[in-house]
């Protein structure tokens, strides 16, 4: 039985641990892949131990790299026989550690999002070759890896996933007429176009625009003039999410043309509560929503594209309804949380 170390940028809110029947917040990937395999687990909490770790905390949280943690999982990396980053924020500094102090221990980490200096740092030093496994999460992000050098053999897609128990339909919940909603944090989304498409609209737009409670982004200071229709709400618990979702006529998803992802999450969530999305055509975005069947794609930055689409959906209930429950239904089908963790611990206990 191989040993996996198991290396998640994230954290678990405290109140989560005691939510066994997860009522208030949903399944976590990481933690049932720690139940599944019985994996040593390293994630955030790790910084709570010391002054020096939670100070380090404050500054990679800015950097968006997690060199501490990528530097405790390294120096434990040598009691597994497999180490799994579930981010590049510690895969891209661990890979480093595996480059230049190579270690027999199979390395695997999957990349959730991309940018200009991460790609910068894995070209310059070299690092897919330090990389035994890539996980990704669309077919765009899957090419670019490739086309930058990474072995096609070595890349493997599968697709994200959120807990379809936890984000399920609801009946108690009276849904609002000529309410919409968006989600997401502003440096994935255009929210510039979407604030275009629904200025003067007869509706009201929530938007809840910053993420976890360990994000990144905690304020609106970034955010551009707002509609009067528009509302921004912060730190919103998931259990209000899920309820925001329920009350909304149908989500919207202004995500800028990314390489990887950004809206996967937002679009799951939304589409396992039944509810349409519009979403602009992103390149990962179109793994996650299939144009006409489980949602609806505009052209990139198109505001009035946008718009159209909103006022379409407002005034076709029906067919708002009809691409939700394919939304639904394919998650229940295809993308279940299930099968996305089992999907990882299969890649972990290759040869």
């Amino acid at each position: 039985m191989k040993s996996l170390l198991s290396i998640a940028t994230a954290a678990v809110h405290p109140e989560q641990l005691s939510d066994t029947d997860h009522l208030r917040f949903p399944r976590v990937d990481y933690i049932e892949l720690q139940n599944l395999m019985n994996t040593k687990t390293l994630d955030y909490s790790a910084y709570n131990n010391n002054y020096v770790g939670r100070f380090l905390r404050s500054l990679e949280t800015q950097l968006r790299s997690d060199v501490y943690l990528a530097t405790i999982s390294w120096w434990q990396s040598q009691k597994h026989s497999v180490t799994f980053t579930w981010s590049e924020r510690a895969g891209i500094p661990f890979s480093a550690y595996h480059r230049f102090m190579p270690k027999s221990e199979r390395f695997v980490t999957m990349f959730q999002c991309w940018s200009a200096k991460q790609e910068l740092t894995i070209t310059t030093l070299d690092l897919f070759r330090s990389m035994n496994t890539l996980i990704v999460h669309c077919e765009s992000m899957k090419n670019n890896l490739i086309r930058l050098g990474a072995s096609r053999e070595r890349v493997k897609l599968i697709h994200y996933s959120i807990d379809q128990n936890f984000f399920t339909p609801r009946t108690d919940l009276e849904q609002y007429s000529n309410v919409i909603m968006s989600v997401g944090e502003s440096r994935s989304r255009d929210y510039s176009s979407l604030f275009k498409a629904v200025q003067g609209l007869p509706i009201k737009l929530e938007v809840a625009g910053f993420g976890h409670w360990y994000a990144r982004e905690k304020n609106s200071s970034n955010i551009e003039k707002i509609p009067e229709n528009v509302s921004m709400l912060k730190h919103l618990p998931q259990s209000e999410l899920r309820n925001l979702y329920a009350k909304s006529q149908f989500v919207v998803i202004p995500v800028h043309d990314l390489v990887y992802s950004a809206g996967a999450t937002a679009s799951m969530e939304a589409g396992s509560m039944g509810r349409a999305v519009i979403a602009f055509h992103s390149q990962g975005i179109s793994d996650y929503i299939i144009d006409g069947e489980t949602g609806i794609l505009v052209e990139p930055g198109n505001d009035r594209a946008m718009r159209d689409a909103i006022q379409s959906l407002l005034s076709n209930p029906k067919e708002a309804k009809r691409l939700g429950e394919n939304a639904r239904q394919r998650i229940l089908n295809e993308l279940n949380f299930e099968t996305y963790v089992q999907k990882i611990a299969d890649v972990l206990t290759e040869d």
